[in-house]
């Protein structure tokens, strides 16, 4: 049976000096090993979730809690940002946020955390190898980590994660500067470490992609939570554009087709059924 990851119990949080709470009364679980993706319009609260999950707050961003965040059983409220970190990662919607800006090369990015954690000289190496060709960095670890591309300066962020061995991933809307192929190549990155076990959290705006490769997904708005399912019962309802939410556009082909009586049935959610009710329906 697999071990909760993360619970979040009628967690509310209000920044101070704020009117209103940013999130309210959010209630769900993770197992370990899921992928859970975020999803809402801006000002939802997803931000201030991730935050959440990471410690940051409440020790960080301060204001007025309710309800619990656990990772793996503990409390984030009752432990340190360092203790939270040692087993969860978190990757910022801009990367240069998570640059140090006190090293001369990428290797020496990668190591920056290791270092500080004083692991030793040859284990740091070993470790900045590995996650360099885990995340296509192996011709980079010379260069200057300023003088790269938007794409490339994600990865380092992406690594300067990973090399700490995070057991849960959380992701920030970390692909929305980039790109489409920037976009695809870190997200494929990213399901590769969830087929491999690790546990991710992610914000992301590409419905396409979130009903492709989540298995649970959480839907805010205004800090409230809307949804929360798989992908086929949250993109499915009807009624979620209704709160801000887009859905992936095999939907609404899916579901217009299915109005029309041309090829009925449930909506789909990728490219090769909704391909297929297409056809059928142009047989007709």
């Amino acid at each position: 049976m697999a071990q909760t990851a993360i619970s979040v119990s009628d967690f509310s949080f209000r920044y101070r000096e704020a009117k209103g709470y940013a999130v309210r009364h959010l209630s769900f679980e993770v197992e370990e090993g899921g992928f859970l993706c975020v999803v809402g319009s801006n000002a939802s609260g997803k931000s201030t979730l991730c935050n959440a999950l990471v410690g940051l707050i409440p020790h960080h961003f301060r204001g007025k809690s309710r309800g619990s965040v656990r990772v793996f059983g503990e409390s984030v409220a009752e432990r340190s940002v360092a203790e939270t970190s040692s087993e969860v990662g978190f990757v910022f919607q801009n990367p240069f946020n998570q640059l140090s800006y006190t090293t001369d090369t990428v290797a020496e990015e990668l190591a920056y955390g290791l270092c500080n954690r004083g692991v030793p000289r040859d284990e740091m190496e070993r470790r900045v190898i590995e996650v360099a060709r885990a995340i296509h960095l192996e011709g980079l670890l010379d260069r200057n980590p300023l003088e790269l591309s938007g794409g490339q300066v994600q990865r380092v962020a992406l690594g300067s994660t990973l090399i700490l061995n995070p057991r849960i991933l959380v992701l920030d809307e970390c692909t929305t500067q980039l790109d489409p192929l920037g976009s695809e190549e870190i997200f494929d990155i990213v399901k590769r470490l969830n087929s491999d076990g690790m546990t991710i959290v992610m914000v992301d705006h590409d419905m396409e992609r979130v009903a492709r490769c989540a298995d649970t997904v959480l839907a805010l708005e205004r800090g409230n939570q809307v949804a929360l399912g798989t992908p086929r019962e949250v993109f499915g309802d009807e009624h979620i554009t209704d709160h801000g939410v887009d859905v992936p556009d095999y939907v609404r082909i899916t579901r217009a087709l299915d109005r029309a009586g041309l090829a009925p049935g449930e909506v789909e959610l990728t490219e090769e059924p909704t391909v297929d009710r297409v056809r059928e329906a142009l047989g007709r």
